[in-house]
């Protein structure tokens, strides 16, 4: 149950659209509005700092604002308000055991070719980080939010493919050894991103009931956040 609701005459849910301008039983307009906020909040900006940036400085952005939108589409197609990192411990970004991190899951279930094991395994103070999955979320979602910049094991640079791994030439651990580094291509990783938000918008709307249970999670994260109570009804 949501804890706040809208004067909705008195807010904009997006730019140009006060709440009391949607239609929130019809739930085309609600994707549609939420397709415009998305799009005003993460996807144009984005676009705005890749199309003007001259000499590739503006990466560091880029990849920020990347694990910004991961965050939020993971809440909505989890249903989540939060995740489970923050459920169980306001406190730390990455907790013994919290496997189940939903930044992490949706990798996997969305962006299944940028996941799964490294050839070698990262050394942190925490653990051991074994998969793709790992360094995206504990370097560059967590290092960037929490930390002010991605840890040496993290890179981002205009690299071939959108992730790549580098045994050792560029980072080592305190003790001398040799240390890999994970470097990302954030204007590629973007656009994969934007490719999965738009077949969600598409599955949203997709009346097979195969995807009643997404829309339904969909409304439980919509609901939690912005105060209104909506139709999933199409």
């Amino acid at each position: 149950m949501p804890l706040y609701t809208p004067i909705q005459n008195a807010r904009a849910f997006r730019r140009g659209k006060r709440y009391d301008e949607v239609n929130w039983n019809n739930f085309r307009e609600v994707i549609n509005e939420f397709h415009g906020r998305i799009d005003d909040w993460y996807i144009k900006p984005t676009k705005a700092l890749i199309n003007h940036d001259e000499g590739g400085h503006w990466v560091f952005p880029i990849m920020a604002i990347n694990c910004l939108l991961i965050d939020t589409l993971s809440q909505y197609y989890y249903g989540k308000d939060l995740s489970p990192t923050e459920q169980k411990n306001p406190k730390s970004c990455d907790p013994p055991n919290a496997s189940g991190a939903r930044f992490k899951d949706f990798l996997v279930d969305c962006l299944k070719h940028r996941t799964g094991p490294m050839p070698a395994k990262i050394a942190t103070a925490k653990r051991d980080l074994a998969n793709f999955e790992d360094v995206l979320y504990s370097g560059f979602r967590c290092g960037i939010l929490h930390q002010a910049h991605i840890p040496l094991y993290g890179a981002i640079s205009g690299v071939p493919n959108v992730l790549d791994f580098q045994p050792s030439g560029a980072t080592k651990y305190a003790n001398g050894g040799d240390c890999p580094t994970v470097i990302c291509f954030p204007q590629k990783l973007f656009e994969e991103i934007e490719t999965v938000f738009i077949k969600y918008l598409v599955d949203l709307e997709n009346p097979d009931p195969k995807f009643d249970d997404l829309r339904r999670r969909f409304k439980d994260k919509f609901e939690d956040s912005f105060g209104v109570t909506i139709s999933t009804t199409l």
